[in-house]
């Protein structure tokens, strides 16, 4: 290699060499502006890693030390300083069962959950308001957290609570609930989770709720059945001898115009009212004459329907062997010993037929579903 080449070489690798340390002192120079611009320290917060191999997040906060709730935590702006640690959300409460006494095939029920609890006169007034015009009976329950249960309430009750639940009937005699009023009751409770800033734990599909309550109601219209029991005679029957009659056998006459018997529960059994239109009332009985009287045991609100027949049928023939009158059925046919076995046969066929549908004859659910 002669001169001219070590020379050529030397002097490339002095080029080199200057143009790199021009390049580190520009760079030094600028980060010192930087600094002196922005004091503290500039971090590259997408190299700072977890020990997962994932960038560090943290939440953001605003000039006043509060972070937002309903979003979750970003990155850090670099050079940022936390005035306070990094707070977790607040674990959610678990959502209550049902009440007891509802079921879903019966009741559609929407619950509500407020953040910060509600007085129950304040729910209750706005509540009223919005469902002023429902027709369907609509029940309200409050969830006690230090009882762990639900609370019926009213225009009367007090207390705060987090959790509500308001519970539509979608089936009684009157058929099932309308498409219509469903979809108000589902808008009024979405208009009150608003109100009070809760939030609805589901809005209940409006197809699945109503095919259900249908086919409810269908097999509700098939095993709607009252015995009819009737008493006739060719001469008045004097409404004080009923009364008299009525009440010895233990009966009482009530606000309906008929006389219940009634169970230990106070439920009804069976009822005697008048065949022909006067009621049965306290202040015109004395004078009542009647040729027709009528005992009605309503089938799917008794418990033991078969033995409530029996006593039935026996209190007809005393009273018209007392009054002088004849027991007929609906055809006005006299009761014979095959008109009798072929009535118990259909009590039992109908109230089995309930107890294997999950309705069990005069339990809480069925009076609900064939209340009056």
């Amino acid at each position: 290699m002669d001169t001219l080449q070590i020379a050529l070489i030397v002097a490339a690798v002095a080029v080199v060499a200057a143009i790199v340390i021009y390049n580190k002192w520009q760079e030094g120079r600028h980060r010192r502006h930087a600094e002196r611009a922005f004091p503290g320290t500039l971090r590259d917060t997408l190299l700072e890693q977890t020990e997962g191999g994932f960038p560090a997040v943290q939440d953001e906060q605003g000039a006043d030390g509060g972070g937002d709730a309903s979003r979750g935590g970003g990155p850090s702006v670099a050079g940022e300083k936390k005035s306070a640690p990094s707070r977790q959300p607040p674990k959610p409460r678990s959502q209550p069962p049902l009440p007891d006494r509802l079921d879903p095939r019966l009741d559609c029920c929407i619950r509500i959950e407020a953040v910060e609890p509600i007085e129950v006169p304040r729910l209750w007034a706005a509540q009223t308001e919005v469902f002023d015009d429902v027709p369907r009976t609509l029940r309200w329950y409050a969830f006690d957290d230090r009882e762990n249960h639900w609370r019926r309430i009213n225009a009367n009750t007090t207390g705060v609570h987090h959790w509500f639940l308001a519970a539509l009937q979608l089936v009684d005699r009157e058929g099932v609930v309308s498409e219509n009023d469903f979809l108000r009751y589902a808008r009024g409770m979405q208009k009150l989770a608003d109100h009070f800033r809760a939030v609805p734990a589901g809005i209940p599909s409006r197809i699945e709720v109503l095919g259900n309550a249908r086919a409810l109601d269908r097999f509700c219209a098939e095993v709607d059945v009252q015995i009819a029991v009737n008493v006739v005679s060719e001469q008045a029957m004097s409404g004080a001898r009923i009364f008299s009659l009525a009440e010895a056998e233990g009966l009482r006459l009530e606000g309906d115009g008929a006389f219940h018997a009634r169970a230990g529960d106070s439920r009804t059994l069976y009822i005697l009212n008048n065949g022909e239109p006067p009621l049965l009332e306290r202040t015109t009985l004395a004078a009542l004459q009647t040729k027709h009287l009528s005992l009605v045991l309503d089938l799917p609100r008794v418990i033991d329907a078969a033995a409530e027949f029996e006593d039935m049928m026996r209190f007809a023939s005393h009273l018209a062997k007392t009054l002088g009158a004849t027991v007929v059925d609906d055809n006005w046919q006299p009761f014979g010993a095959e008109s009798v076995e072929a009535i118990r046969n259909r009590i039992r066929r109908y109230q089995m037929r309930m107890s294997e549908e999950g309705i069990p004859p005069g339990g809480s659910l069925a009076r609900r579903l064939f209340g009056t």
